[in-house]
């Protein structure tokens, strides 16, 4: 018996899934967000956290980091949103991934398996770990060095003159790098969001400046 929580937005899929997983003979809790998680007095063992919570967002990395740091295995039950996702879930500490369409007896593996502390491999987990370029845009090499300079700090003026080109030029490239972006789902509108996606896409190798 382990002690679960499941975090949901979607009630019929909570109470469905504590129904069953008490059944199995675990001690179950269900909410719709992980700040209620504050609220149990008991530590969990596993949590089963849905990507996307409605009206509270796509779950960011921070709550993965907050469940494994309380010593909280982390299972993702989700209808999975973009590769992209995924892998930050896994970067920060997730263990494994469950589709809502798998079965139940997959989601009793995925669990009994990180509770031994090893992680659960499907494919569907397996493709989200080896697709590393599967929602990367293609870059133009002026467009990466461009990137690479407004990212990293510079302003456009100073873009156009590392790289000998009008500024209007160097906006253009800019602006083309936030296009293929947003084509890939991935909205990265201020110069923050710019480097810590290019530096997630390996487009730059982040230093002890940033």
């Amino acid at each position: 018996m382990a002690r679960i929580v499941v975090i949901d937005d979607h009630v019929l899929v909570r109470d469905a899934l504590v129904s069953l997983l008490g059944d199995a003979g675990h001690q179950v809790t269900a909410m719709s967000s992980a700040a209620e998680l504050t609220e149990l007095e008991e530590p969990v063992e596993v949590a089963l956290l849905d990507l996307d919570l409605g009206e509270a967002g796509l779950v960011g990395e921070q709550t993965v980091e907050q469940l494994r740091a309380a010593g909280t295995a982390v299972l993702i039950v989700s209808a999975l949103g973009s590769p992209r996702h995924v892998r930050r879930m896994l970067i920060a500490g997730a263990m494994g991934v469950v589709a809502k369409s798998d079965s139940m007896a997959d989601l009793t593996a995925a669990i009994d398996t990180v509770l031994r502390g090893e992680m659960w491999t499907t494919p569907v987990l397996a493709q989200a770990i080896v697709a590393d370029d599967v929602d990367r845009p293609q870059l133009s090499d002026q467009e990466l060095l461009a990137l690479r300079l407004y990212a990293c700090g510079l302003k456009l003026d100073s873009v156009a003159r590392r790289m000998g080109i009008a500024p209007s030029t160097a906006k253009q490239y800019i602006d083309r790098v936030r296009d293929k972006y947003a084509a890939t789902g991935q909205q990265v509108r201020t110069k923050s969001q710019l480097y810590a996606t290019a530096v997630e896409d390996g487009f730059i190798v982040c230093d002890a400046t940033h």
